[in-house]
């Protein structure tokens, strides 16, 4: 046999003191007041119910005494009883509502979390912005501009041991404000800056020249450099030119950067839509 709700003690107990309370009550609005309060009774728990759920559902029952009284003191019995019904559903539906309540709340708050890590995780990139050039005059004062395939390269002398580097500009073109944290490097990400996996990347403040389109070299650097939406920066990258080289070329056409997006760091890896190369021979001691 099925066990119901009806068949716990508590239940049991409480409908026996109903019927004992219904002794002074005419047949038919006692059977029809017993049967209204079980029917209740077994909408509003489930067969599993604990004791805890139970006392809370006989709490809000009233107790049988009252009922009954509310019943008998009537002149209208059976319209007592619907009254009586009404207010059992009221309040037999507040745990569900309070329930839902708080299922609402959590539905609410796991959509804003949702929302959340939709609206930040789910914005592209960073893009380069097309200016460009060699930061140090000793370099793009020397450079070789070369264009084959539709590829272009720019390369300067290999200075070995001293600092080189390029400066590019960097949009933002998503709808949320993206800061650069510094270079990326390792497994799975490109080689970002020749011969160096720690170099030194800095974003330049706000400046309109660099919003126009150009560039400029009297601009203050810092990091982490913040973007915001729809807004260009220039971005610095100098190395020491530490590596090994007996002749060739090195040259790189990406950068990998760490990107904060609102709570979240993620990598982001940017073409540079051209090669930036070092040639020549390394002069003294070099690494790699």
């Amino acid at each position: 046999m099925t066990r119901t709700s009806l068949d716990h003690q508590m239940v049991r107990s409480y409908i026996s003191k109903l019927n004992v309370a219904l002794r002074g009550v005419s047949a038919v609005p006692a059977r029809e007041l017993r049967e209204q309060i079980m029917a209740h009774i077994d909408e509003a728990l489930p067969p599993d119910a604990d004791d805890e759920q139970i006392a809370a559902v006989l709490g809000r029952l009233g107790s049988p005494a009252e009922l009954a009284a509310d019943v008998q003191a009537s002149s209208a019995p059976l319209t007592a009883i619907a009254m009586i019904r009404t207010s059992l559903r009221y309040r037999l539906a507040q745990v569900p509502r309070r329930a839902w309540s708080f299922v609402g709340v959590i539905a609410v708050v796991a959509g804003i979390a949702t929302g959340y890590l939709i609206y930040f995780l789910t914005p592209g990139s960073l893009e380069f912005a097309g200016a460009s050039g060699w930061w140090y005059s000793q370099d793009y004062s020397h450079e070789a501009i070369t264009t084959a395939d539709g590829a272009t390269q720019t390369t300067v002398p290999l200075r070995s041991g001293e600092r080189q580097g390029y400066v590019i500009t960097i949009n933002n073109p998503t709808g949320v404000t993206q800061t650069i944290l510094g270079p990326d490097y390792g497994p799975g990400v490109p080689w970002n800056s020749p011969g160096s996996p720690v170099a030194q990347i800095e974003v330049s403040v706000p400046n309109l020249n660099i919003e126009h389109g150009g560039t400029s070299r009297s601009v203050r650097f810092t990091l982490p450099g913040v973007i915001p939406p729809g807004q260009t920066r220039e971005v610095r990258v100098l190395w020491i030119s530490n590596i090994c080289s007996t002749g060739g070329t090195t040259s790189v056409d990406t950068l990998a950067l760490r990107v904060r997006v609102g709570w979240f760091t993620r990598t982001e890896i940017i073409p540079l839509d051209q090669a930036w190369a070092l040639a020549g021979k390394s002069r003294g001691r070099c690494t790699g």
